[in-house]
């Protein structure tokens, strides 16, 4: 899920979080002494966790670029935008 996210291809993401959803849903509901205490229950926990965070950070990255991005943007949008026109106007 983290190398889509990076090739920025947020639909498929998406519908990927969508069916991670459904899968810890269900290992949540299943009984405490069932598929959780194994060690193979055990082991996927802690490889879904440890995913759920690489995929954060990499949601993060992604805000904060998109973040400066927009600030940038803006910071140039406010330059010079009175004076552009009365330099253009021949009558004045």
């Amino acid at each position: 899920m983290a190398k889509i996210l990076l090739k920025q291809d947020l639909e498929l993401f998406l519908e990927l979080v969508d069916q991670r959803e459904r899968i810890q849903v269900t290992i949540t509901a299943l009984p405490e002494d069932d598929f959780k205490t194994t060690a193979a229950g055990q082991n996927l926990i802690a490889t879904i966790s440890s995913q759920n965070k690489t995929i954060v950070d990499a949601l993060q990255r992604l805000y904060n670029n998109s973040k400066h991005r927009s600030q940038v943007a803006r910071a140039y949008d406010s330059l010079g935008t009175g004076y552009t026109g009365v330099r253009m106007d021949r009558e004045s």
